[in-house]
């Protein structure tokens, strides 16, 4: 393996690290709520706020981090993820924890709009969106591989030793990142937030993004109830079939960033794919066979609107990349909130059949905005 394809598998393992420090209060929320004398709901807000909050910082503190070494950047903001997790082991109150997680919030839309632009940067000769999946398959393995794992050293060990242990490896990671990577800097001191945010483009980016992101978590927030209660498939089958979709998403991950096309046609297939998904969801009633189809699929569509919308913003401003992926940081973000509230919204008004129809309204919605951008033609990159 050559020394490029090293520090991108280095990147893509800092990607998994970030995911699951990111997502970890999600699979141990009970457990935490317990752990810290908090009710459940009051612990969910270390999910729903940590969202919002990216949504809101990610674009002005990439501006104001534009002129530091990104080796430095990628390399700190998984020290901060590593001590944020190592200290949220010894907490013993809500409010600690909650101000830990608001200092991690304010590292993620820095990784997250930093790190892709870093492995296009690194591995010049490859096509954008190649070189964004490497990344980006981090993040695939995380959701299939390191949520049930970390998951499952809460419920052996305890929630206190899950953070530890992402702590620790988020450290070494770090120390690795600081070992492998060159010299990364900046490739503009500055970049002015003002005449962005009048650019059409720019908020074209955040738009989509937060469209595609809502198309897909109004009804993946509450995947367990859609599973029980419409395709009736038993409890004891849930971790199996989240399994599949995780393993499924990492080999979506793979087609999408060896794709002939351009992102743009990439998100198109994928919101097809998540149309199809929920319109599975409806039909396949008791079929077992069904649901394993379903999941597959929805893994698989689900992956490529991870990475799609960031590949699609470099390809949109390749010179200013990592504003753009900032926008998108913020619209995913957005994105992950809104949908979780109108999910949950629809669910306790509605009924969780609502979700399926609601989610295809927005993925609808999703092509439009698409369709419209086309006036924004994408430059091609090496």
């Amino acid at each position: 393996m050559s020394l490029t394809m090293l520090r991108l598998a280095m990147l893509s393992i800092g990607s998994f690290i970030w995911l699951v420090t990111e997502v970890m209060p999600i699979g141990l929320l009970t457990d935490i709520a317990q752990g810290l004398g908090v009710s459940s709901g009051q612990a969910g807000l270390l999910v729903t706020g940590y969202a919002w909050l990216v949504a809101l910082t990610a674009i002005p503190l990439t501006a104001l981090t534009s002129g530091i070494d990104r080796r430095i950047m990628i390399a700190g903001l998984l020290a901060l993820a590593g001590v944020v997790d190592i200290l949220s082991a010894f907490v013993s109150n809500f409010t600690v924890m909650a101000l830990l997680r608001i200092t991690l919030a304010f590292g993620h839309g820095l990784f997250w709009s930093t790190v892709a632009g870093v492995a296009v940067r690194l591995a010049p000769h490859m096509p954008v969106a190649k070189a964004a999946a490497w990344v980006f398959t981090g993040v695939a393995m995380g959701f299939a591989i390191g949520v049930p794992l970390i998951s499952a050293i809460g419920q052996w060990f305890g929630w206190r030793m899950a953070f530890a242990f992402c702590g620790m490896a988020a450290l070494l990671v770090c120390a690795g990142l600081v070992v492998m990577l060159p010299s990364l800097p900046s490739q503009r001191r500055h970049f002015d937030l003002r005449p962005l945010l009048k650019e059409p483009k720019f908020l074209y980016i955040a738009g989509l993004t937060m469209v595609l992101v809502m198309a897909h978590f109004t009804a993946y927030t509450y995947v367990v109830p859609l599973l029980l209660e419409v395709t009736h498939s038993p409890q004891t089958l849930i971790p199996s079939l989240l399994l599949v979709y995780g393993i499924a998403g990492i080999a979506g991950n793979w087609l999408s960033g060896r794709a002939p096309w351009g992102a743009s046609r990439v998100i198109m297939i994928a919101v097809w794919g998540l149309l199809a998904t929920y319109t599975l969801l409806l039909l396949c009633g008791h079929s077992t066979v069904m649901v394993w189809v379903n999941m597959v699929l929805w893994g698989m569509a689900a992956s490529a609107l991870n990475m799609a919308p960031q590949s699609y913003a470099m390809e949109l401003a390749p010179s200013e990349r990592e504003a753009a992926c900032s926008f998108s940081v913020t619209g995913f973000n957005a994105g992950v909130g809104a949908g979780a509230l109108l999910g949950g919204t629809a669910l306790s008004t509605i009924g969780v059949h609502s979700l399926p129809i609601m989610s295809s309204a927005l993925g609808l919605l999703a092509l439009v905005v698409l369709y419209w951008g086309k006036r924004f033609t994408p430059t091609k990159t090496a």
